[in-house]
């Protein structure tokens, strides 16, 4: 059934696994069929990217579902994060139970929410109708918003309130650019409902309405690039990150952003195809460019980590955004890359966050204050490692896809690109270690007693930074043939 039903099966196993856990009591339960899940997914996800590199795009449904090497990479993304997210969850709200930070009932709202919210990002990346893809990108966003205010506190409902009002915008505009797309399908389309699957209109591209088509990509340049994160339509990501549940936190800067940036991806490749490249890399170059310059002085002037963290995601979007509006082979699959460094990178970041939070009751700096290596050293050490891989350094493998990107943007002669980029990612970087040198090193202030907390966290930060530390120095040959088959069907080639 398995090989028969692969998509259905990814669909359905969490979408199962949220239901399952309506009526279950028992944290242990709730958070063990969460982890039982997402490792099936995880299998699956295996069993897809070896599927699409055997026989090409996978599709189930008479159409309805599709998968090429694109929708692979990203559900082998979405797995991995899911999957550490609910190693991690089990003893983050197992603490807050004992804290008295959450009732039962919200518990269990969260084992609910969280497979549904993943299974709603499978949906993105296997949909192939253009539509279904947008409806399940609105599904996301509002399972998210009932996590984001999951603790019921001013802040947390203010964070999802502007984290509503704002996606809801986006993706108002984003339905209003799935509507111009479809109005260019349909003129001169002797059929009255013409195929709205997007593998249909890339065979169809060059015959599109180029007006029609150049207005559809502004809007879901707007709409999706607003439920991606990227400046200026940001403003909702600090917020929503900082209140959030930490495994919430992870899923959303791990995963959620990058699948917005798919869909927008879907409509720069179909825009690509009938307009020229030029138009929509020029646009997507340009934000991507600008969240760079601007998450560098808010990394710098933030007060509370899990601020700081939101603002980080800004920047690797945008480093994400320039490898593809580049547009050449080798920054494209440097984007691509970074894309799944920086999947396994942040929940690190955020899980570490937490464990702080739980520990401090804090998010500021200065209520942390020095000396985070002597309280929780095994924290200290997720926190500081992923923090260096945050920041590009060697041996993580984000300083192997940035590099990526400026080579190939030097390459390609476009050295004023290059050298901005690299410059953004200098002022990024110095503000992230200054930040976290306010409260790594040091002796604290006020001596605190073991709470037992010294180890939480270690499964989850422990599959990340292990894959993270293998996948920088080796790629297996089936991740490397997926990324480039992906980056041919971004940049244009068969």
């Amino acid at each position: 059934m398995t090989s028969m039903h692969l998509l259905t099966l990814l669909l359905a196993v969490p979408a199962a696994a949220g239901l399952a856990c309506l009526p279950l009591r028992s944290r242990r339960a709730m958070a063990g069929l969460n982890v039982l899940a997402f490792g099936v997914t995880l299998a699956l996800g295996l069993g897809l990217l070896r599927r699409v590199l055997a026989g090409g795009p996978v599709t189930e449904g008479g159409g309805f579902l599709r998968a090429d090497a694109l929708s692979a990479w990203m559900v082998l993304l979405i797995a991995i994060v899911s999957l550490a997210t609910a190693l991690d969850a089990g003893r983050y709200f197992q603490r807050d139970l004992a804290a008295g930070v959450i009732t039962p009932g919200r518990l269990r709202e969260f084992f609910v929410l969280t497979p549904l919210f993943a299974a709603g990002m499978f949906l993105v990346v296997l949909a192939d109708s253009l539509g279904v893809m947008w409806a399940a990108v609105e599904a996301t966003a509002l399972s998210s918003v009932l996590l984001v205010a999951l603790y019921n506190r001013r802040t947390s409902l203010e964070g999802a309130w502007k984290y509503v009002m704002l996606g809801g915008l986006g993706l108002a505009l984003a339905l209003l650019g799935t509507v111009f797309i479809y109005a260019a399908a349909c003129k001169n389309n002797p059929l009255p409902f013409p195929s709205f699957n997007w593998s249909h209109l890339m065979t169809v591209a060059p015959q599109l309405d180029p007006r029609l088509v150049r207005l559809a990509f502004v809007f879901a340049l707007v709409g999706y690039g607003t439920k991606a994160g990227l400046a200026p339509m940001h403003t909702w990501l600090p917020d929503a990150h900082s209140e959030a549940p930490s495994p919430t936190s992870a899923m959303l800067s791990g995963v959620s952003l990058k699948i917005a940036l798919y869909a927008l991806l879907r409509f720069h490749i179909l825009s690509s195809a009938c307009l020229g490249a030029g138009f929509s890399r020029q646009l997507v170059l340009a934000l991507g460019l600008l969240s760079l310059f601007l998450a560098a002085p808010f990394i710098l002037v933030q007060d509370n980590l899990k601020r700081m963290l939101a603002y980080s995601s800004l920047e690797h979007i945008g480093v994400i955004c320039v490898g593809i509006g580049l547009g050449t082979p080798l920054t494209i699959f440097g984007a691509l890359l970074h894309m799944g460094y920086h999947a396994l990178t942040k929940p690190v970041l955020f899980f570490a966050a937490g464990n702080l939070h739980q520990s401090y009751h804090t998010l500021e700096f200065r209520g942390i204050g020095h000396g985070v290596m002597v309280t929780l050293p095994v924290t200290a050490l997720g926190l500081g490692l992923g923090a260096v891989a945050a920041a590009g350094l060697p041996p993580f493998g984000l300083f192997f896809s940035e590099l990526t990107v400026i080579g190939g943007g030097i390459a390609a002669g476009q050295i004023a690109v290059s050298v901005l980029l690299l410059a953004a990612l200098i002022a990024c970087f110095g503000g992230l270690l200054l930040q976290l040198t306010r409260i790594l090193p040091g002796q604290p202030k006020v001596a605190r007693a073991h709470d037992g907390r010294a180890w939480d966290g270690v499964p989850a930060m422990g599959l990340l930074l292990g894959g993270l530390l293998l996948f920088s120095v080796w790629l297996p040959p089936p991740v490397l043939a997926v990324l480039h088959q992906a980056a041919d069907i971004i940049g244009g080639r068969p």
